[in-house]
């Protein structure tokens, strides 16, 4: 019973049986006896490292609706919770008095910031690049946080839930700009002070998350994420964003893909799921998204993507005059203004068009070195998923394929959720590869009956900490 507890009480769990455990004095010293302290410690934690978490909790919380709150002069309320997460995490740290090691994606993102930096050298905007390389290290501070504060399933699936939850903020304004008819643009609706473009990426990735904590949990958790669901397929619509709606329909693979692993009630209560969200969608969304919508694949054969072809053939002609290192970080926007065979009529708010392609922002502000080590990492991450269990692999390569579908229309590259997603992703892949590392250690003391390893609550992630 000890054994399935420890190899058969994973929500993935295939139903294979558990491998057998070495006896004691067959294991190295190492195995047996150092791997089991850091297990039993990081459970209880400390109490910075706990407040820590709390902070980057509500940072994640906050980020679907980040732009609802500014601060004059500061920035985003975002910013500010994460610079006391940040602070707190340094203590947890010090506290502990040591770091976990990296994984290869968090030295390629080091080498990515670093190429940013580098680039306000060669700069043709040296002003926006030195911004946005000091955001690039914001950035990785918050992945650095997940990795150091998020080490076991049981927090990343809570970081995962602050996320979803924070959704339901974004979404509900949506609802309500609609039924008080405040159009954010012509015929298109979107809340929290956001784009409607990039809010409807957002919800776009919440789609898997939210139908992944579904199939792992149970009680109030369940009831959140189908309501969640309806909101975010409703709000997507709303927006009208194209983009988004591919990238959403992309999402939604991740039904068919996991259909084994669903009961008969879970289906039943999916098939109820789908009934109310499509009645929510005919009930709330206007004929004019519709309308919108239904123009994708006339775009695809004979349009320009709202001016977005004339963009990227302008960023293409960039890169050609610039193709090693590029043109410098966030300097994308005021040299493209300079080279459009056709000018692009914005408002006094937004001078410069933005890239609309995070593959091609990369490469011209970059160069062919950055965009390789972009792409490095991209691959990193798709590499380490071959070590996953089937389910959170499949959740993961849905999200991964959503990010790629939203970003090629959009400018992600250093938007707050592609990092989160990008550290999340590590830091569950370094939490199972551990597991599986540590597992017979594990097993062992089970078996000797000693406690200090908490079982996770019923329908949870494992709470295995490592």
């Amino acid at each position: 019973m000890l054994l399935r507890a420890m190899h058969g009480a994973w929500p993935w769990y295939s139903g294979s049986p558990a491998p057998s455990v070495r006896p004691a004095a067959s294991l190295p010293r190492a195995e047996s006896r150092e791997p089991i302290r850091p297990l039993v410690e990081a459970k209880n934690g400390s109490r910075f490292s706990n407040v820590a978490f709390a902070s980057l909790w509500l940072m994640v919380f906050a980020m679907p609706w980040e732009d609802a709150i500014t601060i004059p002069g500061f920035g985003t309320s975002v910013r500010l919770i994460g610079i006391v997460a940040l602070a707190l995490g340094v203590l947890a740290i010090l506290e502990r008095g040591k770091i976990r090691r990296p994984a290869l994606g968090h030295v390629i993102m080091i080498l990515f910031v670093a190429m940013a930096g580098l680039s306000f050298l060669w700069s043709l905007y040296p002003e926006g690049t030195l911004v946005e390389a000091f955001s690039y290290v914001q950035l990785f501070a918050m992945v650095w946080l997940i990795w150091e504060l998020a080490p076991d399933l049981r927090k990343q699936m809570q970081l995962m839930l602050a996320y979803v939850l924070g959704t339901f903020v974004s979404s509900i304004d949506t609802v309500y700009l609609f039924l008080a008819h405040q159009e954010s643009v012509y015929q298109r609706y979107a809340g929290a002070k956001l784009d409607a473009n990039d809010l409807g990426l957002i919800m776009a990735l919440s789609v898997p998350l939210s139908y992944y904590l579904l199939i792992q949990n149970r009680g109030w958790i369940v009831w959140v994420c189908r309501i969640q669901l309806i909101l975010a397929g409703t709000t997507i619509l709303l927006t009208a964003s194209r983009g988004a709606s591919l990238a959403t329909a992309v999402g939604l693979t991740i039904v068919p893909l996991t259909q084994a692993r669903l009961n008969g009630r879970q289906r039943a209560a999916l098939v109820l799921t789908i009934v109310l969200l499509i009645s929510a969608a005919l009930y709330f969304v206007p004929a004019t998204s519709w309308e919108r919508l239904a123009t994708l694949p006339s775009e695809f054969t004979q349009g320009t993507f709202t001016g977005r072809t004339i963009i990227w053939k302008a960023g293409w002609e960039i890169f050609r005059s610039h193709p090693f290192v590029g043109i410098g970080a966030n300097a994308f926007r005021v040299i493209v203004s300079r080279v459009l065979t056709d000018p692009i009529h914005l408002g006094a708010a937004d001078p410069a068009p933005p890239a609309h392609n995070t593959f091609l922002s990369v490469l011209v502000e970059q160069g062919v070195l950055g965009f390789a080590i972009f792409c490095a990492l991209l691959i990193a991450l798709a590499v380490s998923l071959r070590g996953m269990p089937p389910f959170p692999q499949r959740l993961w390569i849905v999200s991964l394929a959503v990010w790629i579908v939203g970003v090629s229309s959009l400018t992600w590259e250093m938007r707050k959720p592609t990092w989160f997603f990008f550290g999340l992703l590590m830091a569950q892949c370094g939490s199972i590869a551990q597991m599986k590392l540590f597992g017979p250690a594990v097993a062992r003391r089970l078996q000797k009956g000693q406690k200090g390893i908490v079982r996770s609550p019923r329908g949870m992630a494992p709470a295995f900490p490592v």
